[in-house]
């Protein structure tokens, strides 16, 4: 019965549910036996705090000394995904990468309005204040992470010293383009799929080998990603509530195109990104159309735009130097 809500042809990881129930023999596939605890294996070896913020329980990795590099996962990863890029910066910086509400070893709170975009901006401004005292920080977010960093510098300017946004626009843009935008509109549908109760089903039956075999699985046989960060990301995967809770971001903040309305859009529909910007976008993105190139930079006054070729949705686990590259010609300026 789940067979109407397959992709053929999945064409990036903020899709991977929907292609996983294409996919249903085998879906139990043995990993490696780890006895170490959820909190060990998916911080991969960098330090793991935890810390209150909004009255919920948060957890975080942190590594080095120096300015404040503040990385905003997406969908659907967890805070030390961002590992590539944690281990090479916190060389000179001290790198912060925390679980998003909802997701591997944060909170996850009952309830769809839990999950507004102005909740999780406030989770970040929260954080940042956690953080050492009159430090502003460097936000560096990819797909919601991306959308939730551009919100975060909307809102809150003088805390953000410089942001990094890898193929996410601002949450207004995003809005502004499924609405008037055929092609975005077309690309975006599966989130209406993706928040349905027929897809909670399916992945409380097959769990997190979904995620992985359609949106990891090549990376990990091109040697992209090892069994270190698999067995970290079924970890992350397998805590109690997190499809849920990840899934709630789309539910709480994108209603179906007929729903739009001016109240849809945060922090409003011109919200403007004034802090210095650098956009990394990739030549085979495919969940974001190419025209929003052309439509961000009318909402940011100083930006930035770096294209990597030959990479997809996530070009820091298949292309890590070029996305570093790109960043420390930006973070020197």
């Amino acid at each position: 019965m789940f067979r109407n809500f397959c992709i053929r042809h999945p064409k990036s990881i903020m899709s991977l549910l929907l292609v996983a129930v294409c996919w249903l023999p085998n879906a139990h596939a043995e990993t490696a036996k780890d006895q170490k605890t959820p909190e060990e294996i998916s911080s991969l070896g960098y330090d793991s705090e935890y810390v209150s913020l909004n009255g919920l329980r948060f957890h975080y990795v942190h590594k080095g000394e120096g300015d404040i590099i503040l990385f905003i996962h997406g969908y659907p990863f967890f805070g030390a995904s961002w590992d590539k890029l944690l281990s090479h910066f916190s060389k000179d910086y001290h790198v912060v990468a925390p679980d998003n509400r909802g997701y591997n070893l944060s909170a996850k709170p009952k309830g769809v309005e839990n999950y507004k975009i102005a909740l999780l901006v406030e989770d970040v401004k929260a954080l940042i204040e956690h953080l050492p005292k009159g430090k502003k920080v460097t936000l560096v977010g990819h797909d919601w992470g991306g959308a939730l960093a551009w919100a975060v510098a909307q809102k809150h300017p003088k805390m953000i010293d410089k942001i990094v946004v890898i193929n996410a626009p601002p949450f207004n843009v995003l809005l502004h383009m499924i609405v008037n935008n055929p092609e975005q509109k077309k690309s975006s549908a599966y989130m209406d799929r993706l928040k349905s109760p027929e897809m909670e089903k399916v992945y409380a039956k097959y769990g997190p080998e979904m995620l992985w075999r359609y949106g990891f699985d090549k990376g990990y046989a091109n040697g992209h990603l090892n069994d270190r960060f698999k067995n970290a990301f079924f970890s992350a995967w397998s805590q109690p509530g997190a499809h849920t809770g990840a899934v709630n971001w789309y539910r709480a903040n994108v209603p179906a195109v007929a729903d739009i309305n001016e109240d849809s859009y945060w922090p409003s529909k011109t919200a403007r990104v004034t802090v210095p910007s650098l956009l990394i976008w990739t030549e085979n993105e495919r969940t974001f159309v190419p025209a929003m190139l052309d439509v961000i930079p009318k909402y940011v006054d100083d930006l930035s735009v770096t294209v990597i070729p030959g990479s997809g949705h996530s070009p820091f686990f298949d292309k890590p130097q070029d996305v570093i590259q790109a960043m420390e010609i930006f973070l020197k300026k």
